[in-house]
């Protein structure tokens, strides 16, 4: 019995031991990268990298802004895939904030839903396309849906971005114009005080 109990404390002390020696080095890495980020952010090269990583994520931005569903359905099929997503969950969230801020969304909720379940669907048969051989032709059929659904759903998110820009007029005409009130209350005063701070 006193055997056991000595071997777990041992167990004890040493996983307490292990636990301390852990959290010092952790923390000495912290502050040791910390410090050397501090001196490599400010260095010719990383700036230049940074700034090529802004570029080109901008870039890709950019791209998928303006191509067209399209074009958006060619490429790799993970590329694809990504692309399909990106633009399913655009419309989600432009439909739930339109929703939350009281905005006439309709039936959009549920064209959302939808939108998801039949892109789920694609995602599938994208993956499945995606261990074809190199040399086999792809089913453009696959690729004219995720067009369409990608085209779906920029509707949605303009229809969803109109409708909660709508809803959100009002309230911004009425805070414009406690403002202007604001503004015009405070120079009045400030003129009320320059006169009578002048010598009479």
């Amino acid at each position: 019995m006193s055997f056991l109990v000595h071997a777990l404390a041992f167990v004890l002390i040493a996983g307490l031991v292990a636990a301390a020696g852990l959290a010092v080095a952790f923390f000495i890495t912290r502050s040791y990268l910390r410090r050397h980020w501090r001196l490599l952010r400010g260095h010719v090269v990383t700036r230049g990298l940074l700034a090529g990583v802004a570029v080109l994520a901008a870039g890709r931005e950019r791209y998928a802004g303006r191509a067209t569903p399209e074009e958006l359905s060619r490429g790799t099929a993970a590329r694809v895939r990504r692309r399909m997503w990106s633009a399913v969950e655009d419309a989600e969230i432009a439909v739930a904030h339109a929703s939350s801020h009281d905005a006439p969304v309709a039936d959009l909720p549920s064209v959302c839903r939808r939108l998801h379940a039949v892109a789920d669907d694609l995602d599938r048969l994208l993956r499945l396309e995606r261990r074809l051989p190199r040399d086999t032709a792809r089913p453009e059929s696959v690729r004219r849906q995720v067009a369409e659904v990608i085209g779906a759903a920029r509707d949605v998110q303009a229809a969803a971005l109109q409708a909660g820009g709508e809803a959100a007029q009002p309230r911004v005409r009425d805070l414009a114009h406690q403002a202007r009130d604001e503004v015009e209350l405070v120079s009045a005063a400030l003129s009320r005080l320059r006169s009578l701070s002048q010598p009479r």
